[in-house]
């Protein structure tokens, strides 16, 4: 798997462009209903504080400030994606999520495209937990191990980036190991499966 760097550096350097290329054409129609099952799956955020792990330049922070939510820590490792959040409510940070340490829980996580770009996903899940409220719940947004899936990868492969796929098996095998317990899950045809995650145990 590519450094860490080969991974920033494209977002980085496409920082800028992503959020209007992802807002046209096939990737915005996938991008709506991918938000239509993360909402579902999150529930209600209006008046909490919300934790959104690998944010990008904010798709799901901004809809959760629409939802109402009270504020949203925004935690990305390219600064250059951390600069396009909006300001308003919003703390960004630059961080790995594996390491990354707020120093509160949150109710709410939302962890939408980061785990298939990591190279530990039960890290990243593990900390995670963490920073879960007692009561708290993640829904995490992965591409499955499908021909769907596997075209997503040569897609970022064709970029020098090597992406993780995940078999339903797999991603709850992993979570479980995190510390979560799996709740409802949603596919999003063609190409991502949606779960929810909730506190399992203490570590």
């Amino acid at each position: 798997m590519p450094g860490v760097w080969n991974v920033r550096e494209y977002f980085d350097l496409s920082a800028e462009e992503y959020d209007r290329r992802s807002s046209t054409s096939l990737w915005n129609w996938q991008r709506r209903r991918e938000l239509k099952a993360v909402d579902e799956l999150l529930g209600h955020v209006e008046g909490l504080e919300v934790l959104d792990l690998g944010c990008g330049v904010g798709f799901y922070t901004r809809h959760c400030l629409r939802q109402g939510a009270d504020r949203v820590m925004a935690v990305d490792f390219s600064p250059s994606m951390v600069e396009q959040l909006p300001k308003e409510r919003v703390d960004g940070v630059v961080a790995d999520a594996s390491e990354f340490s707020a120093g509160k829980t949150f109710p709410k996580i939302v962890c939408a495209g980061l785990i298939e770009f990591v190279a530990d996903p039960i890290g990243v899940l593990t900390n995670a937990r963490k920073m879960a409220a007692p009561t708290g719940t993640m829904v995490c947004l992965v591409p499955p191990d499908n021909l769907a899936g596997r075209l997503y990868r040569l897609y970022h492969r064709r970029h020098g980036i090597a992406i993780s796929l995940f078999s339903r098996q797999a991603f709850e095998r992993s979570a479980h190991e995190a510390g979560w317990e799996i709740g409802k899950s949603e596919f999003v045809f063609p190409y991502s499966m949606a779960y929810q995650l909730h506190v399992a145990k203490a570590l």
